[in-house]
């Protein structure tokens, strides 16, 4: 039994420490060429004249809202489906003149913890 657990412990432990280990070098190695050449894809000429293709091919292309009355209809459509789906001017109305009422209202005295009739009513409070 006692060799059992020997072993449980020492397989447990040596699992541990290859976890600890790390990469090697060969894999850091990969690692570092394959960022350096993404890198340099995105950095070189190549890479610049891939989007300076995707740029030309683009330049012909129609807009999506081409004239201004289009803008115009696509900026009202989108104004009347806000006033649709949010609150209504009379509601918010009614809302600033709620807060306004609200506004002066005193709050709730806060009471003395220094005065000994409320820390004895305060310890009645507690113990029932």
């Amino acid at each position: 039994m006692s060799k059992l657990l020997v072993a449980l412990i020492a397989a447990s432990f040596a699992t541990v420490a290859g976890a600890q280990a790390g990469a090697t070098k060969q894999e850091k190695q990969g690692t570092v060429q394959s960022v350096t050449q993404e890198a340099a894809k995105s950095t070189t000429a190549q890479g610049e004249a891939a989007d300076v293709a995707k740029a030309k091919q683009e330049k012909g292309t129609a807009k999506a809202l081409p004239d201004k009355a289009a803008k115009q209809a696509a900026t009202e459509s989108t104004t009347k489906a806000q006033a649709e789906g949010g609150a209504s001017a009379q509601s918010q109305a009614a809302d600033v003149a709620k807060a306004k009422s609200e506004k002066g209202t005193p709050k709730a005295a806060k009471p003395d913890l220094k005065d000994p009739a409320v820390q004895k009513s305060m310890q009645k409070a507690a113990t029932q």
